[in-house]
């Protein structure tokens, strides 16, 4: 699915790194599939700041998705490869996004969402589903991220200028 090169290896402070982590500054992506982008806030060192995921599998993203607080949640993209078009992927945010009920999963796989100005809900192969009660929500854009706690500590982050090492 990634295909790395040790050229692209980004050494950092080993206090910023734990013992079985690399980090890349390129990598190739082998599988032309969708892929999601998803946006949260991480602690390191003691303050809130952005991470960015690429995520390969729907599955991968439930199961994350269950990890990360929702108030850290800052957003969900979806890339998709479009094979015969002059652009070969497409971005778009997420507005919602659900697990599919158990009555629908073998017909729609595991994710129902609507994405950026599209009202339709869709699922993972982006063709348009109905509504059904038993979903399970996994992400609201704009009820996310949102807390008062977290806009104080954002706040506080944006008036610092502390810089990591």
């Amino acid at each position: 699915m990634f295909v790395t090169s040790s050229s692209f290896v980004h050494h950092l402070h080993p206090s910023s790194v734990l013992p079985p982590q690399s980090h890349w500054r390129a990598l190739t992506l082998t599988l032309e599939r969708h892929w999601y982008l998803l946006v949260f806030k991480v602690v390191n060192q003691g303050r809130l700041v952005t991470q960015t995921a690429l995520v390969a599998w729907d599955e991968t993203l439930v199961d994350l998705l269950a990890e990360i607080p929702k108030e850290r949640l800052m957003g969900i993209a979806r890339l998709d490869w479009q094979a015969n078009h002059s652009e070969p992927w497409a971005l778009r945010w997420m507005d919602d996004l659900w697990s599919s009920s158990p009555s629908e999963a073998g017909t729609v796989g595991p994710l129902v969402f609507r994405l950026g100005a599209d009202t339709q809900t869709r699922d993972i192969q982006l063709r348009p589903v109905g509504e059904c009660a038993d979903r399970r929500r996994l992400f609201q854009k704009g009820s996310v991220g949102r807390s008062q706690e977290m806009r104080g500590v954002w706040e506080q982050e944006a008036n610092s200028t502390q810089v990591f090492e």
